[in-house]
């Protein structure tokens, strides 16, 4: 494992070289609306499906700009989001990330959340814990709600959904020290692990979102589930809410109240 995690890590921040390397030749493709890619993002894409091809050749990788994704992990599965913050890079808002997990026997072995901007690497391992740029991690003691610094996502892509995330937001901002937005998830959900928030919240991420996040910040002592409370889908789109673990009940509690009120 110390040689695959190795190799990866070194791929990963030869990507992080790739993207600044580029900046300045970034095209704007709009998929959606409100919903764009760069050149850049097929150009980090393009250069870790050949690294990783080489690292474990024939393993599925799952790739946010992909048509071809095989969303199954019966074999080591790669889980990659190349740009993890495109419309902060449209804007030279210099908060983006690539993320990067691996899936072995349908559970996640190695995770990479790289930001290219502040040469920081926070990489997780399954059982042998969480790192920022080699020093070891936690997420931090803040127990209580009224305390925390909590991050959240708005699910920009679907501009339907706003009511109800910013009634959560409202809520959340009534109850705790401050809230952030920062348009990566996968930085959000590191920057739990590593204690600089203590909770974070979005509707609707995709797998490539959050599957490095996820280990990163388990392995940091934090919990991730679904607003259900459960397990994220990680094959499928799904809600996510994140913390210390010391926070979590109390911020479900916050989005339950929300989705209760909006149900009736």
């Amino acid at each position: 494992m110390d040689v695959l995690a190795a190799s990866t890590g070194k791929a990963v921040r030869e990507a992080g070289k790739l993207f600044l390397d580029n900046i300045d030749e970034s095209m704007i493709i709009q998929k959606g609306a409100k919903n764009f890619v760069t050149q850049i993002d097929f150009r980090v894409q393009d250069f870790l499906i050949c690294e990783l091809d080489r690292i474990i050749p024939g393993a599925n990788i799952i790739t946010e700009e992909s048509n071809h994704n095989r969303f199954d992990l019966e074999k080591p599965t790669w889980i990659l989001d190349p740009v993890d913050g495109t419309t902060n890079l449209m804007h030279d808002f210099r908060h983006s990330a690539v993320s990067l997990a691996l899936f072995i026997d349908k559970n996640p072995v190695l995770a990479y959340v790289y930001n290219p901007y502040a040469e920081e690497m926070f990489y997780g391992e399954a059982g042998n814990g969480a790192f920022l740029n080699g020093k070891r991690m936690r997420a931090s003691s803040t127990a209580i709600l009224e305390e925390s610094l909590i991050g959240f996502g708005t699910a920009p892509y679907d501009r339907s959904k706003a009511g109800k995330t910013f009634s959560i937001v409202e809520k959340i901002f009534l109850k705790c020290q401050e809230i952030r937005r920062s348009g990566s998830a996968a930085l959000d959900l590191a920057y739990v692990a590593c204690g600089r928030m203590d909770g974070f919240f979005e509707m609707t991420l995709q797998p490539w979102d959050y599957a490095a996040g996820m280990l990163i910040l388990q392995e940091a002592g934090g919990r991730i589930t679904n607003w259900d409370g459960n397990c994220p889908a990680l094959l499928k789109s799904d809600s996510i809410a994140a913390s210390n673990s010391l926070v979590h009940d109390a911020l479900l509690e916050v989005i339950s109240e929300v989705n209760n009120l909006q149900a009736i």
